[in-house]
């Protein structure tokens, strides 16, 4: 392993850093191994260290979060391709050995060559006139370009493409050794190469000259090499850019001994066509890899982290639905209203074998019980009035994947009973129609119900409940879970931060305690509200106790007049206890009568309100 971080955003952009004893700091102060000169970024930000034979990342308490594939975290076992969000730097996190599709047998030289460079460039016409010859070898060339054009369309795999194309090239030009240099990103240097030797058992290394590279890369023109013949250790190269429709992505370099003969005009221009061919391709496969590349990375930033929070109720939660996402039965899902049950329900979609299949919701309380039916089973062209044309419902919608009823408590008697027959026979009909429908989804359903007392109410069917409840779980509320606050307030923030566009460096400790301290009656939705309240009404670069919501602010004022009065009240007790028991020489039953309380009662006031001690003084 060779643990290291890149910056790929942010001030350092390009800089990799390696783990240092299998640890790097973070932070703002010249102390740290990665300094992020930026003023949202603590003086020590975080720390990743290996621990148990894995990288854990920690947060040193830091005033705008670390954020792990987007997520705030204090603590995350980190994997390779993490990306790490640390104010406004990005960086990834990288185990394994640097990915290089370069050949074992292709060294990129920093020597100078030997030999005599020369450019080339077609802007003049060629003769009019032609050999037989050349006719010849116009035919031969124009074929080679066709195999060509029909490789380029029919292989996907990049590394595949350059060799196909080298060897296609090398049966023109008379070459030994072929090579294509594609470019990085970042600095336009040379980066992975392919190779294609005529010789099958070829293992000596083939040379590639950078500075022959390089002119034919700033030139974006043919260079043409001939090494001098006294240099029998030199080659020939023939080295052509391939220019694509928005930048150079790379070259196409050709070598051949300086005892064979030297390359000719024909192979020039024929070379020349094909690295226009290539050029095209090439980016073409380059961009697509890319955002598949990035889709992936979202989806799984989107779907595996989807669910904020490190208390013990997430990990637990974490770990059930690790445990029955692979499986096939139907989970009932409990919780109040705003836990994110739906998060949990795409939690399990998106982590079973039907990921890439269709999860569909379908919300039984927000549709109306005339339009449910219709919504969940379809219908044909004419099953009633209005209905112009066939409909798919949810039912068939769902495919093979995931089909989730949010609310299944408030689902009407009557379609209760048909969703009970669905799910018992696994199959179907539209409205209107005659053909039986498969069923081949996975059900998933919830509720902020107590559908064991809706059964005894008469309002939820017990065979239906017994279908959907084959797995249970429940979302804890979010005062059952308060470390997590505010790690889930920090990731609304940032969120709608770069929604509305506008800086945010962080959350007041001030407004951190009021949150804190609030008791979130309507959980994580009621939080994200109040959130995106202080992002859009706040005025500073940090959410202040004023951004927040009046509901939040007045609970708080509330609980402090409380604490005032009780405070006064139990001053108040002491005070009077203390003189009766002053006046009385210290007897409590003539302390207790003077007050009109039983001494009994006397003896439990002074012990919960602690005046044993200045009895004793007193005494």
């Amino acid at each position: 392993m060779n643990p290291r971080l890149m910056a790929v955003s942010g001030s350092l952009r390009g800089t990799i850093r390696y783990l240092i004893d299998d640890h790097i700091s973070i932070g703002r102060s010249e102390s740290n191994h990665f300094q992020l000169n930026d003023g949202a970024v603590s003086r020590q930000h975080c720390t990743i260290r290996q621990a148990d034979g894995f990288y854990e990342l920690t947060d040193l308490d830091s005033h705008n979060g670390t954020f792990v594939n987007g997520i705030p975290v204090r603590r995350k076992a980190l994997q390779h391709g993490d990306a790490i969000r640390v104010g406004r730097s990005e960086l990834l996190f990288l185990v394994d050995e640097e990915d290089s599709s370069s050949d074992e047998t292709v060294l990129l030289s920093n020597e100078p060559s030997v030999a005599k460079m020369e450019t080339i460039r077609f802007d003049q016409p060629g003769s009019s006139t032609t050999t037989g010859i050349e006719v010849g070898r116009m035919a031969r060339d124009l074929a080679a370009l066709f195999r060509i054009s029909d490789i380029v369309n029919s292989i996907r795999d990049l590394n595949v493409l350059q060799r196909e194309l080298l060897r296609l090239i090398l049966e023109v030009v008379p070459g030994e050794n072929g090579a294509t240099v594609l470019l990085t990103d970042l600095d336009e240097e040379p980066g992975s190469v392919c190779h294609w030797s005529r010789q099958s058992g070829h293992q000596r290394p083939i040379m590639i000259q950078r500075d022959i590279v390089h002119r034919a890369l700033w030139e974006r023109a043919t260079i043409l090499a001939n090494a001098p013949l006294a240099s029998p250790a030199a080659v020939n190269v023939l080295c052509v850019p391939m220019v694509a429709t928005e930048k150079t992505v790379g070259v196409i370099y050709v070598t051949s001994p300086a005892t064979a003969a030297a390359f000719s005009e024909d192979h020039i221009h024929f070379l020349n066509s094909v690295s226009r061919i290539a050029a095209v391709t090439i980016e073409n496969r380059l961009a697509l890899a890319s955002l598949s590349q990035e889709n992936q990375q979202l989806k799984e930033q989107i779907h595996t982290s989807s669910i904020v929070g490190e208390s013990r109720q997430i990990r637990q939660l974490e770990d059930f639905i690790s445990r029955v996402a692979q499986g096939d039965s139907a989970v009932l899902i409990r919780g109040e209203s705003g836990t994110g049950k739906e998060l949990v329900a795409r939690a399990i979609h998106h982590r079973s074998r039907r990921a890439a299949l269709p999860f569909i919701a379908l919300n039984c309380a927000a549709i109306p019980e005339t339009l449910l039916e219709s919504e969940l089973f379809g219908h044909e062209k004419g099953a009633f009035t209005g209905a112009a044309s066939t409909k798919k419902g949810k039912l068939e919608a769902a495919e093979d994947g995931t089909l989730f009823f949010d609310e299944i408590g408030e689902l009407a008697p009557l379609l209760q009973a048909k969703l009970l027959r669905v799910l018992q026979q696994r199959e179907f009909e539209r409205l209107g129609g005659t053909r039986a429908l498969k069923f081949e989804a996975r059900v998933l359903a919830a509720t902020n119900k107590n559908l064991e007392q809706a059964i005894k109410a008469g309002e939820f069917r017990q065979d239906l409940y017994y279908r959907l409840n084959v797995v249970s779980v429940t979302v804890p509320p979010l005062r059952e879970r308060h470390d997590d606050i505010p790690l889930l307030a920090l990731y609304f923030a940032a969120r709608y931060a770069a929604k509305s566009k506008r800086p945010f460096k962080g959350i007041s400790r001030e407004a951190r305690q009021l949150l804190m301290n609030y008791s979130w009656p309507g959980n994580v939705r009621e939080l994200e509200n109040a959130i995106e309240h202080a992002i859009v009404l706040g005025l500073t670069e940090e959410i202040l106790p004023e951004d927040l919501p009046v509901a939040i602010l007045e609970e708080q004022s509330t609980e402090l007049e409380d604490a005032l009065y009780h405070d006064a009240l139990n001053h108040t007790k002491k005070e009077l206890i203390l003189n009766a028991l002053r006046e009385a020489a210290g007897s409590y039953p003539d302390a207790a009568r003077s007050l009109g309380i039983h001494p009994k009662y006397l003896h439990r006031l002074v012990r919960n309100l602690k005046l044993k001690p200045e009895l004793q003084r007193l005494g």
